[in-house]
């Protein structure tokens, strides 16, 4: 991936109270989009290998706010009468077995009347919150299950997010959550066969969802893979009017980005 980056011709870094600040950091690569504070609009972005995109002159000076989201993720969905205070970290043991190290957190997600109970990597958060004191975590399974209601209205939905190693997957329907999990993933069979596993779990058939493809590491023979025994299926996000589409700046790449603004407003 290396670097590489945009800014629409309104963007001015140094613009006070003018922006939100996304960053996503996973083990070998991070990236970083402003948003309008009032329209949502994307209106820079940059990414790198590493953190270099992190120590970039074009990141806003004074955000807003700002968010971060870091991957690996550990994390359970627990129904809120299910939790109780200070047994979050069994939650976790009970999903994923052993997990990392570090700062144990929650997030509520009123519209499933669940808790979002998750772990990140000490050394990744580090990265940016030695940078960024203030900025926020978001989970990666609460944006996943938002992500999926708000496709939703018009029927059944299946929203992917493939990753280095893994394939988060969340479905619904109309607004009602169906599954949300993650899934190890080192190949497009991979992809492929939990694809079609969360849709069985979600009790959908492959011929009657949307499937909304998206993540950092999917490929073009994945996505042509998935369409296969997947009929209705087309990126997460469209490009909008003006976007750049430089390589590796494809839309549906940056879920885990874009759509942190939503999550973090």
């Amino acid at each position: 991936m290396k670097s590489g980056g945009w800014s629409a011709q309104r963007y001015e870094p140094a613009r006070e109270r003018a922006w939100h600040l996304s960053m996503l950091v996973d083990e070998s690569q991070c990236a970083w989009c402003a948003h309008d504070i009032i329209t949502g609009d994307a209106v820079a972005m940059h990414w790198s290998d590493g953190t270099a995109a992190l120590d970039s002159d074009a990141l806003p000076f004074h955000p807003v706010t700002t968010s971060f989201l870091t991957l690996p993720e550990w994390s359970a969905l627990v129904p809120e009468a299910a939790l109780t205070p200070g047994q979050e970290a069994e939650h976790l043991r009970l999903v994923h077995g052993r997990g990392p190290t570090g700062a144990l957190r929650s997030e509520a997600v009123e519209s499933i009347g669940a808790i979002c109970v998750y772990l990140h990597d000490d050394e990744l958060e580090r990265a940016v919150l030695d940078r960024f004191p203030s900025a926020r975590p978001v989970p990666m399974q609460s944006l996943m299950a938002r992500g999926a209601l708000a496709r939703s209205a018009e029927g059944p939905v299946l929203l992917l997010h493939r990753g280095h190693d893994r394939l988060d997957a969340a479905a619904a329907d109309q607004g009602r959550l169906l599954l949300s999990n993650t899934y190890p993933a080192r190949s497009s069979q991979d992809s492929l066969y939990f694809a079609l596993l969360a849709i069985e779990g979600a009790g959908l058939k492959p011929e009657g969802v949307r499937l909304h493809c998206s993540g950092t590491h999917l490929s073009m023979h994945e996505r042509e893979l998935l369409q296969r025994f997947i009929p209705d299926a087309g990126p997460a996000i469209e490009a909008w009017p003006g976007h750049n589409q430089a390589p590796g700046n494809e839309p549906q790449r940056w879920l885990a980005l874009l759509d942190q603004f939503a999550c973090a407003s």
